[in-house]
């Protein structure tokens, strides 16, 4: 018993988020082609009397372009389209950015109305020379990069018909201020804050699906319980105080209900109950640990990490707990699993040569993939909302930090700074 316990706390300290021809585009990259929209951003013309907005307004966007893997994000000047008039394109300089390759082009206007920025985003595709869509947004400098986030998603929801992941957010747990905090951050790493005072540990945050409630795990009454906050008002409240390991929540799809590990009767068993802590049902049994659920999209199973056979393995069960089965044949570890936003894979932690690497699978077993090396362990996965990248945390720079990928495993970036450390990272809605 006594092992079983201080074995889930290692996995706990261990593993602690439209016209045919441009949707045709779309599916394309979906079904794995190589090819992405070419785009380019011709200016952002700025009549603010603040020059340094234009720059940090390129800058976003063109960054939010290329992060949402969609979109191949073309140089103007290297296009010879050299472009700094006040007003619209006309046809002919958007018709020339498609004679160089691109598809389409996307323009913008930073103005004063009042005490308010106005950002006037338009998009135009490339072959035709015709407006695709206009809209302006309104805000201050607080609110600066918000705004630029959502014309980014527009041009995304333009081409794709679905929402962007500019305007998403990345909940995290850092020890910057001294204790074990809860912070959340923009997406690429901007306006990070802190949201919990607990001055204790806070482990493991996990978005209910309408982005407006975080669960996450905090020692503040010195035992491992599961809190819920409230992320439009701030209150915050237990939901689950049982004696023991309240641990590894996971939300369903639909919001109802949570998974999570309770050790109360023992060893770590899987558990559901409602969002308020009511209703459990037991549905995992045995003499192992299991733990860290994480629902499928379509809510019928959960996939867990468990002992059961020796060494911890991947497991899914239905959402009743009736037929489990095992993923994961290769690896010693495996564990920290997080079910795509598209049900097609699973990403996990597995262990290689002594290291935590980050890897995913299919939920039937098929195509085990390792899609990170080198130094440094890397851990606790999640998957972006279009299910294009993976955020995880690692020190292999020394200090844990959080970087996003493409969920191939490439094009690797660190969002955020090497002055504390910053792990558990989970990915907004």
């Amino acid at each position: 018993m006594q092992k079983n316990i201080l074995s889930i706390i290692v996995i706990l300290v261990l593993f602690l988020s439209a016209d045919a021809a441009h949707s045709q585009y779309y599916l394309g990259v979906v079904q794995g082609e190589a090819k992405k929209i070419p785009i380019t951003v011709l200016d952002i013309s700025n009549e603010t009397g603040n020059p340094k907005l234009r720059t940090q307004a390129l800058e976003i966007l063109q960054a939010d372009l290329r992060r949402s893997q969609i979109f191949e994000v073309l140089d103007p000047a290297k296009l010879d389209l050299v472009y700094a008039a006040r007003s619209e394109p006309a046809e002919a300089v958007v018709k020339r950015a498609g004679t160089f390759g691109a598809t389409g082009v996307a323009w913008a206007s930073l103005q004063r109305k009042g005490a308010e920025l106005m950002l006037a985003g338009r998009l135009y595709d490339a072959a035709s020379g015709m407006k695709m869509t206009s809209k302006d947004f309104f805000g201050n400098e607080d609110t600066f990069r918000r705004m630029i986030h959502s014309f980014a998603d527009e041009i995304v929801s333009r081409y794709t018909g679905e929402k962007g992941i500019a305007r998403t957010r990345i909940a995290y747990v850092s020890d910057k201020s001294g204790y074990k905090e809860l912070f959340v951050m923009d997406y690429d790493g901007s306006k990070p804050m802190k949201i919990t005072a607990d001055r204790s540990i806070c482990l493991s945050p996990a978005w209910r699906p309408d982005g407006k409630m975080l669960v996450y795990v905090s020692y503040r009454d010195r035992n491992p319980d599961l809190y819920g906050l409230d992320m439009e008002t701030g209150k915050r409240w237990k939901i689950s105080g049982h004696e023991g390991l309240n641990i590894s929540p996971a939300w369903s799809p639909d919001g109802k209900r949570l998974a999570l590990a309770l050790s109360k009767d023992g060893s770590a068993e899987i558990y559901t109950m409602g969002s308020n802590g009511s209703d459990l049902e037991r549905l995992t049994y045995g003499a192992y640990d299991n733990v860290s659920p994480a629902w499928a999209p379509n809510g019928r199973e959960i996939v867990f990490n468990s002992g059961r056979a020796g060494t911890p393995q991947l497991y899914i069960m239905n959402a009743d707990g009736t037929d489990v089965r095992r993923i994961t044949f290769e690896g010693t570890y495996n564990a920290s699993p997080n079910w795509s936003p598209r049900g097609d894979k699973i990403v996990f932690v597995s262990q290689v040569r002594g290291l935590f690497k980050i890897a995913t699978v299919n939920p039937d077993g098929s195509d085990f993939r390792l899609l990170t090396d080198g130094r440094g362990n890397d851990e606790n996965p999640s998957w972006s909302p279009s299910g294009r990248q993976i955020v995880f945390s690692s020190n292999r720079e020394g200090r844990s930090g959080i970087y996003i990928m493409k969920a191939d495993g490439t094009d690797i970036e660190r969002i955020t700074p090497n002055d504390a450390n910053y792990t558990s990272p989970a990915w907004s809605p």
